[in-house]
């Protein structure tokens, strides 16, 4: 499966592509008013950096010691019974340079995000059912022409007309039934109930096509879920809503 990601701004473009349609749709909050930030903060490592405290003992007790470290992380992937001490410190440190590779990365500093995301999401609709005595009495040949307007292609057939044979053009809607409509889903993300108030006045998420969602998944906080408003504005949906 190919996968791919792209940084969402203010005002996000449609995703779409042969099967599907997704709009995403952002809940912006207005700024509050900025606060002067602290003269100095720890750093992400600063925080989680805990001196090691140092191995007592005779030799034989450090080297069990270090060997029962080594069992619990790699669970026996580093070392046997009756290695010596050379042979487990170069394999410890093999396997320390690898873990610090793969894991000990700061994250990079980030802001707290006043947008929540909502999207929808619409798989494209369907060619209706073929009808089969439609086709015949436009004789269509049998085979590979109803594959094609099944397909939703116009295709190109050889008539006879006043004795003469002409090239005549069949386009998919002759043929076929009322498309069928692709599914859609809604997924929403209410952290808090000024995002609702942004969402009660969301021209997209009003629409009638959002509103006639197949499903709908909700990721509400619980003064969300149980609000007046958002209730009522949940019942404004199409009876054939799922939840």
């Amino acid at each position: 499966m190919n996968l791919t990601t792209n940084e969402l701004d203010d005002n996000p473009s449609p995703y779409i592509d042969e099967r599907v349609t997704v709009t995403p749709i952002p809940l912006i909050l207005d700024p509050p008013s900025p606060k002067p930030k602290p003269a100095t903060a720890s750093s992400f490592s600063t925080q989680f950096k805990f001196p090691t405290p140092p191995i007592e003992g005779t030799p034989q007790e450090k080297l069990a010691h270090k060997q029962r470290i080594v069992q619990e992380m790699f669970k026996r992937g580093v070392y046997d019974e009756d290695m010596d001490e050379a042979t487990l410190s170069a394999r410890l440190n093999q396997a320390r340079r690898h873990r610090a590779a793969t894991t000990n990365i700061n994250l990079p500093p980030t802001e707290p995000s006043l947008t929540s995301m909502a999207y929808f999401v619409k798989n494209r609709d369907l060619p209706g059912k073929f009808d089969l005595d439609k086709a015949r009495a436009l004789k269509v040949p049998v085979g590979g022409l109803f594959r094609e307007l099944k397909n939703g292609k116009s295709v190109q057939i050889e008539v006879e007309e006043n004795g003469e044979r002409l090239q005549k053009t069949i386009q998919p809607e002759q043929v076929l039934g009322p498309p069928v409509s692709g599914k859609s889903v809604l997924i929403l993300d209410i952290p808090g109930p000024k995002y609702m108030e942004k969402l009660l006045a969301n021209e997209t998420l009003n629409s009638e096509m959002v509103k006639e969602a197949s499903v709908v998944v909700h990721m509400l906080s619980d003064d969300v879920a149980t609000h007046t408003k958002y209730i009522q504005w949940m019942e404004s949906f199409s009876s054939s809503t799922q939840v």
